[in-house]
């Protein structure tokens, strides 16, 4: 399940579904409100939102999937993973927001700006078309609901093996979120922006692949991979080149420490 961050649609995870389509079923939802969802009766807040993800697990009869969930989609699947931990399985949290010692709306739009520089342009222009599709007033009511969320207070509460992945360039985040997961473990990509999961879908998708088998390795069973296909809106050629590198990804023996993939990686 690949889970969108805030302002966006699904759209922007679709170069990693396709990445991971040879070895999984794919879910890539628009949240309520979001892409071609449909718009609520008032914009809804991180609890609220993780209360819709928990019916679309039902209604699309998911027991445990794997996520994968960038930026705001990171407050929405932890808050699930701490109120329902036997629905997810293991996560991968890319550039998770917010930052507690980034919180203020003053920060947060800096680090937005600073961001916005590093992404590409197709990102860019696919992030203003939904803007403008979820319109201003939902936009500053979400973004109130994601800066009073204090997912700084969930993340030790969460059991589920837990990868984060982070962007050297990334303007919004910094690297406590692993830190704080009892099964957490860092990664850090040079000269990658926020969205690094849309920048080097290739890469995080053996990320995925790497976390998925350990955790099927431990548990001693077998995920259900070949769920019937879901419609996916605005299929469209991935711009980047599949490389084909090995997987520069493992555990760290000394614990915590982050692992750094080298530039040319």
């Amino acid at each position: 399940m690949l889970l969108h961050g805030y302002g966006v649609s699904g759209t922007y995870m679709l170069p990693l579904a396709r990445s991971l389509a040879p070895s999984f079923s794919v879910f890539v939802p628009d949240l309520p409100g979001f892409g071609r969802s449909e718009q609520p009766p008032t914009p809804l807040g991180i609890a609220d939102l993780a209360s819709a993800l928990a019916d679309l697990l039902d209604a699309a009869e998911l027991e445990c999937p794997a996520f994968v969930a960038n930026s705001m989609g990171c407050q929405v699947v932890t808050e699930l993973a701490v109120r329902l931990p036997g629905r997810i399985g293991p996560i991968v949290l890319i550039g998770p927001t917010v930052d507690p010692q980034r919180r203020s709306a003053r920060r947060q739009l800096i680090g937005g700006l600073r961001d916005a520089a590093r992404e590409p342009g197709s990102l860019l222009a696919r992030t203003a078309c939904d803007d403008v599709r979820f319109g201003v007033a939902a936009l500053l009511a979400t973004a109130r609901s994601a800066l009073a969320d204090r997912i700084e207070e969930r993340l030790p509460l969460i059991t589920q093996p837990t990868l984060v992945v982070r962007g050297e360039k990334d303007g919004f985040v910094g690297e406590t979120a692993a830190a704080l997961l009892p099964r957490g473990r860092l990664v850090v990509i040079p000269g990658q922006p926020h969205a690094v999961h849309y920048t080097r879908p290739d890469l995080v998708a053996r990320m995925v692949d790497t976390l998925v088998a350990e955790e099927v390795e431990q548990v001693g069973s077998q995920l259900h991979w070949r769920f019937p296909h879901r419609y996916v809106p605005a299929a469209e050629a991935d711009e980047l080149r599949t490389r084909q590198d090995v997987l520069p990804f493992g555990r760290d023996p000394r614990g915590k420490q982050p692992v750094v993939l080298a530039p040319n990686e």
